[in-house]
């Protein structure tokens, strides 16, 4: 087990102290002890003994803490902006990530193989909001995070803060810098006090000492909509090959794979092998006999999971939507895409008979998603797909398909150690991947007045020597832009002799085995120099 060390704790108070408000790290201990996805215009309820004592926990720098047992329960609501009025409202200026980050944990333990990425996620997940939506509140500049085997006393981070002789104090991120009153009292400390006391935080949420739900209740329809309080999402990852669209998805969505269903997209892909179909299979009783049973595809089995526990979010991610023919593959389907703000299909559609009775089969009697034969998407499955942007597609996506996802575009991060590191090895010659590909990336631009043929820093996934570059990296640079521009002014298979000339080549002349090195030398050499 691990803790964050005292020198990175101080840091990180250095670094919020002025930046954050106090009332800010009150908002974080609300959000904590809800302890679930925030949904705007809802009455959640609190115990005020749990805030208290979060607070008590990171604020009071004394070695014996003080206890709250109160059972009261206050309750909060959040508006539809919450987050988007914090930095007018809570933070004089943007504070960094792993700085907010480690304050917050700062006394948590940690497993030993923990890291500053780990400390990250295990943030965002404790406050529930996605890294999208904390890139509007902080800045994520990268920081290291030091660990150590031993937990500090905080009557040693007071001394070190302080430089004087050690008495109980609670700490604050304004000034004064120092408050007599424990953190944990909600009526004088400016952490909860704070949100109650100032009318511009109702921007952000609301905080009363009585149930909102015995004065303002909510419509049946509303409660019943909001109980699954998850963030829907129908979004597409694109980039070019290697920027990290898949790994993107990964870190962001799969987190527990029960709760994933995956598929690839590609040319001969249908509605069948999306949804389903009946199928000839061994009978279960009689292994000699062949019955035909509607067969669940990818997209079935997600609907069915997600329908029968909408307590938790599920996802279908589609990999390279674009290889495929998405009018024909998402057939009717494509109507249930439109989502209402509840994050329901906005209009449900009329089940085919096959798909109707396995759903009818599957899902509860009282399920709304099989509700007088219609099938309508649930709030809690979100569908995640991925899209290079140097295919072309044999199907382009129509314009109404688009308009129906959220982009987020996946650059090319030059600036990444992991692949920074990666090496060419051509001959008894070595060569940085990222200037190599900085160079090409620039050319590959020039030659096609466009970003889509680029590579991405993972096109390649490690090192590589000179026939793993030659077969991916080359094969790709001449399939993609060499071919149509050989022996035009746009080409970019060119390289340098010995004796300083520059010599145009196909890709065929690769291959052979006397020239090939002193070519692809040649060739590097070209991509990088500068004009």
């Amino acid at each position: 087990m691990k803790y964050i060390s005292i020198e990175s704790v101080i840091e990180a108070f250095n670094g919020c102290r002025g930046k954050t408000q106090n009332k800010f790290w009150g908002l974080l201990a609300i959000v904590k002890i809800i302890n679930q996805r925030i949904v705007p215009a809802t009455n959640y309820k609190f115990y005020t003994s749990e805030v208290s004592d979060f607070l008590e926990e990171l604020f009071r720098l004394d070695d014996n803490k003080k206890s709250y047992t109160t059972s009261a329960k206050w309750s909060v609501m959040f508006s539809k902006y919450w987050i988007e009025n914090i930095p007018e409202q809570m933070l004089d200026s943007e504070p960094n990530v792993y700085d907010v980050a480690t304050w917050y944990f700062r006394r948590a333990p940690f497993e030993d193989n923990c890291s500053s990425e780990t400390l990250l996620e295990k943030f965002l997940d404790s406050i529930h909001i996605t890294k999208e939506e904390a890139q509007s509140l902080f800045n994520f500049s990268k920081k290291t995070v030091l660990f150590t085997q031993e937990l500090y006393r905080d009557s040693d981070l007071l001394l070190r803060l302080q430089d004087e002789p050690y008495r109980p104090q609670t700490i604050s991120f304004e000034s004064p810098m120092f408050l007599k009153s424990h953190p944990g009292s909600l009526g004088q400390a400016p952490y909860v006090q704070t949100l109650y006391a100032n009318q511009g935080t109702q921007k952000c949420l609301l905080l009363t000492q009585f149930d909102f739900s015995d004065y303002y209740p909510l419509s049946s329809q509303e409660n019943t909509y909001l109980e699954s309080q998850i963030l829907t999402l129908q979004k597409i990852f694109f980039g070019t090959p290697g920027s990290g669209k898949s790994w993107t998805i990964k870190q962001e969505y799969e987190r527990d794979e029960t709760k994933v269903f995956r598929t690839t997209f590609h040319p001969d892909t249908d509605y069948a092998s999306f949804v389903g179909c009946y199928k000839p299979v061994k009978d279960d009783e009689d292994e000699k006999k062949i019955v035909y049973k509607f067969v669940p595809q990818t997209f079935t089995d997600a609907y069915v999971a997600a329908w029968s526990d909408l307590d938790n979010p599920y996802y279908l991610i589609i990999e390279e939507i674009n290889r495929g023919n998405c009018a024909q593959i998402f057939g009717d389907l494509f109507q249930l895409l439109d989502r209402n703000k509840y994050g329901y299909s906005e209009y449900p559609i009329k089940a085919d008979h096959d798909l109707r009775d396995y759903l009818e089969e599957k899902l509860p009697e009282d399920s709304e998603g099989i509700r007088d034969g219609k099938i309508c998407l649930p709030p809690n499955l979100s569908i995640i797909a991925s899209m290079n942007t140097s295919d072309q597609s044999l199907f382009p996506m129509d314009s109404a398909f688009k308009r129906r996802w959220s982009w987020e575009y996946v650059p090319i991060d030059y600036e990444n150690s992991e692949s920074g590191a990666f090496t060419i090895t051509i001959g008894d010659e070595t060569y940085n991947w990222h200037k190599f590909l900085k160079a090409v990336n620039e050319k590959i631009k020039a030659a096609t007045s466009s970003e889509d043929k680029q590579m991405g820093n993972f096109f390649i996934k490690s090192s590589v020597d000179e026939k793993e570059f030659c077969d991916k990296v080359m094969f790709y640079l001449w399939s993609e832009v060499g071919k149509d521009n050989y022996q035009t002014n746009d080409a970019i298979f060119k390289y340098y002799t010995e004796d300083d000339r520059l010599v145009e080549f196909s890709f065929n002349e690769l291959y052979e085995a006397t020239k090939k090195t002193d070519i692809l030398k040649g060739f590097i050499r070209y991509i990088e120099e500068k004009k």
